[in-house]
């Protein structure tokens, strides 16, 4: 796996692409967001679940959920259970 920021994709971006067919590039874009470089024959039919409309709107449900803090905490890691039930 290569790590590169985006000045540095933007100088050898060919170099970047041919080397994604062979590991993985992943792109730093400034401190707070990072992508992954994929060639397109290497996107299997799983991938396309992250794709559906109702899948994206169940995650975006729960990332608000957590942010209003609507969450549920693990109190005991050695019995999850016992805090959820």
């Amino acid at each position: 796996m290569i790590a590169v920021s985006t000045t540095e994709l933007r100088k050898n971006l060919r170099k970047y692409l041919n080397m994604a067919n062979t590991e993985r590039v992943i792109v730093q874009c400034g401190g707070t967001e990072t992508y992954e470089i994929v060639p397109a024959r290497k996107i299997s039919d799983t991938d396309r679940y992250f794709s559906d409309p109702k899948v994206i709107e169940a995650i975006e449900r729960g990332k608000a959920d957590a942010k209003a803090g609507r969450v549920t905490r693990i109190t005991d890691p050695a019995d999850p259970w016992a805090t959820i039930l």
